[in-house]
């Protein structure tokens, strides 16, 4: 009996370690609004983590923190840190909703550190508008649903390095006051970065598109690296400005490669960039010359 019983104990003890425990999106918050940080390892978070159950909301009418003009705006302060590892959130994470009947619009506010890693969301992650004013981190992430990061601002260095989108990752208008990591990362379904903002280095090293990419009027002020990144689909870098440097070496484009009225400027790295799709490279300049001048004199 003894044998059988340690047998047993030696099957089932190296897997305790991976089992995970459940935590309800309500008890989360209730931490929050009780002024408690939260912090869990390995967890599975059952329902929705609804941001708009903070108790500290902030109703504002009028004034430049509007956001719709006609439409009243909810913000909800979060001033805890937050901090998820290797969890699954089996329900959405809510910490954006506009309601058009109601005309309002709610939004998250997180102002102290913000850690999501290894993690699977397999619900939508929706942060629009949403204000990171400490550290954040998102990597290693699968993102089964919708990431809404749209209009989201940074405060720190972002890592968003080895995670999946599965579906749209939407970042238009986001900004991004230091460097921000994409290293790695696989976009499934659309990836949006029109508009957006990096004012520091942005790294996208290694990562794969495998639908429509849009860098369209991306505002770039430091380097950028798409080095040994697979585009897919189409990879729209229409008007976009490279003013301190790009590398695209070892880029693929399977599909049509949009660089209509791009500028670069050195360093310009397109050492074995391979394009097997139609190209649009139209009025785009290297260093003020000519694209494909530019080409033919540094071969």
């Amino acid at each position: 009996m003894k044998k059988v019983l340690i047998s047993f104990l030696i099957a089932v003890i190296p897997f305790a370690g991976y089992m995970q425990t459940t935590v309800s999106a309500r008890d989360v918050i209730a931490k929050l609004n009780n002024g408690e940080s939260v912090s869990y390892d390995n967890v599975i978070v059952t329902g929705d983590l609804d941001f708009r159950l903070i108790l500290e909301k902030e109703k504002v009418k009028d004034g430049p923190n509007v956001i719709f003009k006609d439409n009243v705006t909810y913000k909800y302060h979060v001033r805890e840190s937050i901090q998820f590892t290797n969890s699954t959130f089996n329900g959405e994470v809510i910490g954006y909703f506009h309601n058009d009947p109601k005309e309002e619009l709610h939004i998250v506010m997180f102002h102290n550190d913000v850690v999501f890693n290894n993690c699977t969301f397999k619900e939508d992650f929706l942060v629009k508008y949403t204000k990171f004013y400490k550290n954040s981190s998102f990597k290693g992430n699968v993102f089964e649903g919708n990431a809404l990061f749209k209009y989201s601002e940074f405060s720190s260095s972002v890592d968003f390095s080895n995670s999946n989108f599965e579906e749209i990752a939407n970042f238009k208008y986001a900004e991004f006051p230091m460097l921000a990591d994409f290293s790695t990362s696989k976009f499934g379904g659309e990836a949006i970065f029109k508009y957006t903002v990096f004012e520091d280095k942005a790294n996208f090293a290694k990562s794969e598109f495998y639908k429509i990419v849009s860098f369209k009027y991306t505002k770039l002020d430091e380097f950028i690296d798409f080095s040994n990144v697979k585009f897919n689909s189409d990879a729209i870098f229409k008007y976009t400005k490279f003013p301190e440097g790009v590398s695209f070496e070892n880029a693929y484009f399977d599909d049509y490669a949009d660089f209509k009225y791009a500028k670069m400027y050195e360093p310009v790295n397109l050492k074995n960039v391979e394009f097997d799709g139609e190209t649009s490279f139209k009025y785009t300049e290297i260093n003020g010359k000519e694209f494909v001048t530019y080409i033919m004199r540094n071969k």
